[in-house]
């Protein structure tokens, strides 16, 4: 990861998500065989299955679900 930026001072909740970064890197870094490229099928994949999936990050979420 890059020491250079300070990602807790520029996104809330930074903390965390540095953790889990840090931790993503930890696991490439033991397993590079792990990774695996991204190929045109599964791109297509993932698109027939988020492509009509519409989200407004403006609206706030239930109660029940936050």
């Amino acid at each position: 990861m890059n020491e250079d930026v300070n990602d807790d001072e520029t996104a809330p909740g930074g903390s965390v998500e540095n953790a889990f970064l840090d931790l993503l890197d930890q696991d490439i870094a033991a397993h590079p065989e792990r990774l695996q490229p991204i190929t045109p099928d599964l791109a297509r994949r993932a698109q027939s299955l988020v492509g009509g999936v519409s989200v407004d990050f403006d609206i706030p979420l239930p109660h029940d679900v936050a």
